[in-house]
């Protein structure tokens, strides 16, 4: 879920940190360029992780600025599809459940990913799911709506939820011309829906067992497993210490 990425970058500092340490003036500067920012095709940067080398600074004529040519590597949030996450429940439409893991929350569960014998009700603004019989029969959406409320499983809002990535996507989201002349001009700009301005997004899905709302599932058979923490490498898995640098 977590990856390194090896960076070489020109890091400018301003004059009225000159009397702080350079290791934290340049630390404070990198996490103010790339903290919270996307790094097309590879993650969401969350801080720095470590520098590794960093040339001595010059200052350029004209601003007063230190510059120094560091190299350095970030910790990214970059999961691969197939990978099980657990986060919360955040909001419902009629379009897709919406999931948060606090620090990041473009994650989406559209209808067509959820488990068979699911629905969504108007009167409660929620989707629900019903156990099958033994038999697995399938319900139509009319069957379901007309289902026995007692048997229905919501999918509360904060509810802790286990899901499987599905797809991961990019997209381009700058402010075209016309919305940014307008934006400018003081005229009302439509608010897009959430899953269509997110430049990163994950579709997930619950469509298999042991996925879902944690509570539908015994404790004892879906344990979270706990341990030391890691690393996750694209194309495998790391330690802290021995993680592989890509460069950007």
């Amino acid at each position: 879920m977590f990856v390194l990425v090896g960076v070489r970058d020109t890091i400018p500092v301003a004059p009225k940190t000159f009397d702080i340490p350079p290791a934290t003036t340049i630390q404070d500067a990198i996490n103010r360029k790339y903290a919270n920012k996307l790094v097309p095709d590879k993650g969401l940067a969350l801080s720095l992780f470590d520098i590794l080398t960093a040339e001595d600074g010059k200052v350029t004529w004209g601003n007063g600025m230190m510059y120094y040519k560091v190299s350095f590597r970030l910790m990214l949030f970059a999961p691969f599809v197939g990978e099980v996450i657990v986060g919360k429940v955040l909001s419902t439409t009629k379009s897709y459940i919406r999931v948060s893991l606090g620090f990041f929350q473009d994650i989406y569960i559209v209808p067509s990913l959820l488990p068979p014998n699911s629905s969504y009700d108007p009167t409660q603004k929620k989707f629900f799911w019903v156990s099958p019989d033994d038999e697995g029969t399938l319900l139509t959406q009319e069957q379901l709506a007309n289902s026995i409320v007692a048997d229905r499983l919501y999918i509360d809002d904060g509810e802790p939820i286990r899901f499987r990535v599905d797809s991961i996507d990019w997209q381009d989201v700058r402010p075209t011309p016309q919305s940014a002349l307008a934006e400018s001009q003081g005229e009302m700009v439509m608010e897009k829906d959430p899953i269509e301005k997110a430049g990163f997004k994950i579709l997930a899905t619950i469509a298999e067992s042991g996925l879902g709302v944690t509570s539908w599932w015994s404790q004892g058979e879906y344990q979270e497993e706990e341990g030391d923490e890691q690393v996750y490498e694209e194309g495998g898995e790391a330690n802290m210490g021995e993680a592989k640098e890509e460069g950007i």
